[in-house]
């Protein structure tokens, strides 16, 4: 088994046609988590963060994209349910042997990075094919088991660990702790559904690691 990310900085993502269509609307878009896959794509829960003078329908117009529905919005960010047509990120999804992790997502300043792990021949297969379509500009590879120690953090992001970070200072999760999600989001000053979301994906994580070190 092998544990892959994948960064592209953003000149790289600059250089393709497609990525440069979404960076003149948004300056973020965050997939937090993969609600469903259907016969026509990907329906993914996203967070945006518009460009100035850019609305939600400019996305609608990328040919494969499409905004579903509007579930919150902030100052500066909307999530979303979004429909992603696009036919690598459908493969992605559905690749036998690869399983893809949100969060993901492309920035205007710091680029995009994605997180997946398989089986390592499947894993070599879909890195080859990216190669080829979007050259990565870092490949990290690990293996799952590299050594006894279960590091737990390697599989989260940076705004996961800080997210898990600040709730443990909290003491949320103490037996008799009062502290609400909300109470997180306001001190990080984070919408309360894209804070649920990091910590939904960092417990996971976290718990696929304990399951690993009890087997």
């Amino acid at each position: 088994m092998r544990r892959v990310t994948l960064r592209w900085n953003l000149s790289s993502l600059q250089g393709s046609k497609e990525i440069s269509n979404i960076l003149e609307i948004v300056d973020s878009i965050e997939v937090l988590s993969h609600l469903s896959v259907t016969s026509n794509g990907v329906i993914q829960l996203a967070e945006i963060r518009l460009k100035e003078n850019k609305k939600l329908e400019d996305i609608s117009e990328i040919s494969w994209l499409e905004v579903i529905e509007v579930l919150e919005e902030e100052d500066d960010s909307v999530v979303v349910s979004l429909l992603c047509t696009h036919s690598f990120a459908k493969s992605a999804i559905e690749l036998s042997n690869i399983q893809v992790y949100p969060p993901y997502g492309i920035d205007s300043v710091r680029g995009m990075e994605i997180r997946m792990s398989g089986l390592s021949d499947s894993v070599r297969r879909f890195v080859s094919i990216l190669r080829v379509v979007l050259p990565p500009d870092k490949i990290s590879v690990n293996s799952i088991r590299d050594s006894e120690r279960n590091g737990w953090t390697d599989g989260l992001t940076e705004k996961q660990k800080e997210v898990i970070s600040y709730a443990i200072g909290m003491g949320y999760f103490d037996p008799d702790s009062k502290i609400k999600l909300k109470d997180i989001a306001e001190g990080l000053g984070m919408a309360r559904s894209t804070l649920g979301e990091h910590m939904k994906r960092a417990e996971y994580e976290i718990m696929k690691k304990v399951a690993e070190d009890l087997d």
